[in-house]
Formats: structure tokens, C-alpha cells, sequence
């Protein structure tokens, strides 16, 4: 009896072999499919158990399992979210950014890596490494999917202001308060850069409303503060001051403001209390221990303790030896401590400074002829040359000036000595001072009958005076 052979919708028979074939492979490879799907894919059970394992600080244990997915596929964006969460949790920033940047560059997010997630996760990553510019990148991609996000533009306005991207940082501040009113701190840095920009009115009311929104910050006092001292408004910037004297970070540069307000008003000994305050706070703060330091100095010598104005000088210049004036200031009076004569020239009492004066006078070879300026650091008289004299000019009158300041001597002092002399019909004239002159100075009166006694002349008379 022959084969019999069957036939589907008139196809012959090599055409149905075909069809039978091809439903097998197809079956086989979508098996296949459907295991390494049920391999490869994470079951929302497991996501729950990394997630757990995470929050739970099982760190360890997640990272084994994640990598372990991974190894079934490489490529498992949820594997790597979790991986980079775990390095996250344990403060790895360095490694758990390389599992977000590797979500990031695929551009294959997820529900639970969305893209929001991710770029978030990268800015955070970038800043703790600091790479301050990456982190802003990832931060402005976030503002883009996230517009209305408030904290993300105050992130993005935080990174600017950090790096003095002033006009930037404004207008994304401005951003964040038109999204969140009442986002206290936004107002509170833009009264800063307000300040900064001495646009002192908008400064207040934005430092005001901040000050509103959370009472418990006293950055705000210590800006408003800074305002009314500007103004002259001395009893707020107290006020302000004395309560941003409760915030430990701004305590140290709050005392120096209230110092100077006292130094302004010449209430040297109270700026000096307030001062030293901030000295036993610490050196942390190098510019303003340096700030500090320095009008403590001024206080000192306003005072006339000269001892201690160069403790500071010479403590200042161990840290900053280009601070100011003070390499100047070391210059003049850093010998004081081995020259009691010059020291006790400097601090002595009115009294006693026009005692050295007149001494001076007469080891110059002149005798006092009628005073004519009698001041705390300033001694002016006129003078008739007998004896030994200075300059060989002959006899005749004089116009002596003795100075005591730690400024050096320019050429305006000298040219108004020059003038007085004149006015008094003097031959000549003799400045004596315990600093230097500058080089105008001594330009100005080697052309002119002007004897100029420095420093170190003044120490080596000072020598042959006793008192």
C-alpha cells in the first residue's frame, strides 16, 4: 500500500515539513526567551529585599546580591542603581558614581532609576568629590525635568554663589523664592548678596523676611547688624549683634563688628574686651583672626601699649607676613622690646613726651624760643640755633617739629612744615619722628633747608637722655 501523505490547504509536502520546522524553532527560542527573561529580570519581591537590606545597613549583603544579577546581566539597570545606592550608603562616592554614570550614559532608566533619580544622585556624587562643575551640569539637567523643583534650583544657586558667580546665583535664588515664598533660606542669601552689592535696602527686606520665615537663624542679625552699623545706626547694630552672638559659626566675626563700632568711638578699651573675645575663640577662621588680631593691634597703640600692638604685629606676620602694614609697622617699633628708651619715648604721658622733646631740642644744638603746638603726639616750637648746630646755616630761628606716630612721614607733613616755616619767617626747619620718611619726603626737603631726624637718629638722642 503506497505512503500516504497529507496535505495542508493544497501545499505539498516539503512546505509543510517548513511550517512544522519553524513552529519548533520558533517554540524553542521563545522558551528560551521566557527563561531569561524570568532570569535577568528583578521580581518587585527582590527590588523590596535590596531596598530593606540598604536602609537596614546591610550594605555588605546587598552589594553581593546586586553583583550577582549582574552577572546574570551585565546590562541590568536596577542592578546597578542598587549597587551605587549601597556605595552610596557606606560613603563611597567614588565607586557609586560609577554605577549612576553608567545608568546615565546607557540612557535606560527605569521606574525605580528614573531619570530623575539618577541625575540627583550624580550631582550629589560629583560635589562630595568635588568636582563642582560636573555636579552643576547634573544639577541643571535635573532643573530641566524637574522645573518647578525649588531645592534643586537652590542647589544650582548655592553652587554658583560658592564660586563668586554672583549675577548667577542672584537670579536662580530669585528662582527658588518665586517658587517657595517661603523659602527662608533663599531670602536669606539673597539679603547677602545684596549686602555684598551695597544695595542695602533690598539687602533688609529680604534679610527681614528670612528673619520672619525662621527666627531661629541669626544670620540675618548678624547682616542687619552690619547694615545699621554702615548707617550709623549704632544702638541696632548692637541690638542686631548681640543676638547673632548666639550662633557659634558667626561669633567670632560678630565681636570684631562690635569692636569696631567701639574703635570708631574711640572706646578703645571696650573694643579691646570685645576683641579679645574673639581671640579665645580660636584661629580656625584665619581671615577673621587676622581681621581681629589687627585692630586689636590698633587698639593697643591707640592706647600706647606699644609691648602688646607688637605681640599681634608679630603673631599676624607669622601667618600673613604681607598683612597690611604690618611689615611696616615690625620695621618701626619691632626693636621696642630691646629699647626701653624708645618704648617709654612713644607711651609716655603728654607731660613727660614734651620733656623728651625739649632734651631733643637741645641735643640738636637749639634752644626753645616759644611753643606753638603742644599735642599728645605732636610737639612744634621755634627755636634759635646756638652752639653746635645740625646744618651750618648760621644762627637764626627754627622751626622744630617732633613726631610721634607709627605712620610713616609722607610728603604732606613736610610740605606743611615747610609752609609754617616760612609763616614764621624760620631759616630753616628740623622734623623729628620715630618711624620713617617716605621717599617723597626726603625728596621734598633735600632741596630745601629741612633737616630730617628718623627712627634711628631719634634712638641714638634718645640714648643720651635721662629722666
Amino acid at each position: 500500500m503506497p505512503n500516504e501523505v497529507t496535505y495542508i490547504s493544497g501545499k505539498g509536502p516539503v512546505m509543510t515539513s517548513m511550517l512544522w520546522f519553524g513552529l519548533i524553532i520558533g517554540g524553542v527560542g521563545l522558551t528560551y526567551l521566557i527563561i531569561r527573561l524570568l532570569n535577568t529580570a528583578i521580581s518587585p519581591k527582590k527590588l523590596r529585599s535590596l531596598q530593606r537590606l540598604i536602609e537596614s545597613g546591610h550594605t555588605r549583603t546587598a552589594m553581593r546580591q546586586a553583583k550577582m544579577l549582574m552577572t546574570r546581566n551585565e546590562r541590568n539597570v536596577d542592578a546597578h542603581w542598587f549597587l551605587g545606592e549601597a556605595y552610596r550608603a557606606e560613603n563611597r562616592a567614588e565607586l557609586a558614581l560609577v554605577e549612576y554614570r553608567y545608568i546615565a550614559n546607557a540612557m535606560r532608566f527605569t521606574h525605580i532609576a528614573t531619570e530623575s533619580k539618577v541625575r540627583e544622585r550624580l550631582g550629589e556624587s560629583y560635589l562630595k568629590l568635588g568636582q563642582i562643575d560636573e555636579a552643576q551640569k547634573e544639577f541643571i539637567l535635573l532643573s530641566k525635568l524637574e522645573p518647578n523643583n525649588a531645592d534643586v534650583q537652590f542647589k544650582i544657586a548655592e553652587l554658583f554663589a560658592d564660586r563668586d558667580y554672583t549675577d548667577s546665583a542672584l537670579a536662580c535664588y530669585k528662582k527658588v523664592t518665586d517658587l517657595s515664598p517661603n523659602h527662608a533660606l533663599a531670602h536669606c542669601r539673597l539679603g547677602i548678596i545684596y549686602f555684598k552689592k551695597n544695595s542695602f535696602n533690598e539687602a533688609k527686606q529680604e534679610l527681614l523676611t528670612s528673619l520672619k520665615l525662621n527666627p531661629g537663624d541669626y544670620t540675618p542679625h548678624y547682616y542687619l547688624g552690619k547694615i545699621c552699623r554702615i548707617r550709623g545706626d549704632r544702638i541696632n547694630a548692637l541690638s542686631y549683634f548681640e543676638k547673632a552672638l548666639r550662633d557659634s559659626d558667626l561669633r567670632q566675626r560678630t565681636y570684631l563688628e562690635r569692636a569696631n563700632i567701639f574703635f570708631l568711638e574711640k572706646d578703645y578699651q571696650e573694643a579691646i574686651n570685645e576683641l579679645l573675645k574673639a581671640v579665645e575663640l580660636g584661629d580656625s577662621d584665619q581671615p577673621a583672626i587676622l581681621a581681629v588680631r589687627y585692630l586689636l593691634s590698633r587698639c593697643y597703640e591707640m592706647v600706647n601699649d606699644l609691648g602688646k600692638a607688637i605681640e599681634q604685629w608679630e603673631w599676624i606676620s607669622e601667618r600673613n607676613p604681607k598683612y597690611t602694614d604690618v611689615p611696616i609697622k615690625l620695621s618701626l617699633y619691632g626693636g621696642l622690646r630691646a629699647d626701653d628708651r624708645l618704648k617709654d619715648f612713644l607711651i609716655a604721658p603728654k607731660e613727660k613726651f614734651a620733656k623728651y622733646s625739649e632734651r631733643i631740642v637741645t641735643l640738636l644744638g637749639l634752644k626753645v624760643h616759644q611753643e606753638i603746638t603742644d599735642d599728645n603726639d605732636v610737639y612744634e616750637f621755634s627755636a634759635y640755633e646756638v652752639g653746635h648746630k645740625v646744618r651750618q646755616m648760621g644762627t637764626g630761628l627754627c622751626l622744630v617739629r617732633i613726631i610721634r606716630s607709627t605712620e610713616p612721614v609722607g610728603y604732606e607733613p613736610i610740605r606743611s612744615l615747610y609752609e609754617q616755616m616760612r609763616k614764621i619767617n624760620a631759616s630753616r626747619s628740623v622734623c623729628v619722628i620715630a618711624s620713617k620718611f617716605t621717599k617723597n619726603a626726603v625728596e621734598f626737603a633735600q632741596i630745601r633747608p629741612i633737616d630730617l631726624v628718623d627712627k634711628e637718629e631719634l634712638t641714638r638722642l634718645l640714648q643720651k637722655i635721662a629722666l
